[in-house]
């Protein structure tokens, strides 16, 4: 399955459900709070993983242990990212791509194979 695919089903899901706010309202200049919101999510999610390798790293738990926490909250993340591209509709594929080059290009001579 290709990522816009993901995003795709992710968007599908938003537009099945609502609360008090909609969950897939288009970011806009208008109610860019919106962004910011969804930013403060995502951070908070990454700041769960980042609690759980805290929690490991102490020795409060075993990494193997703590995976599938790890892994749930990994997941967590990326459905926000995935939420924070389609509303901003931001094509997250092309966007990899492009930096992905960008990225081979800036650390080539760092390369091992060359």
């Amino acid at each position: 399955m290709e990522l816009n695919q993901i995003l795709k089903m992710q968007s599908d899901f938003d537009a099945t459900h609502s609360s008090r706010q909609s969950w897939n309202a288009p970011i806009t200049k208008d109610n860019v709070e919106l962004l910011e919101h969804l930013l403060v999510c995502l951070i908070g999610e990454i700041g769960e993983c980042a609690n759980i390798a805290k929690k490991v790293v102490r020795g409060d738990c075993q990494y193997e242990d703590a995976r599938p926490q790890l892994a749930s909250e990994l997941a967590d993340s990326f459905i926000y990212l995935a939420k924070i591209c389609n509303q901003a509709n931001i094509d997250l594929e092309h966007e990899f791509f492009q930096r992905l080059d960008y990225n081979r290009q800036r650390f080539k001579k760092y390369s091992i194979s060359d």
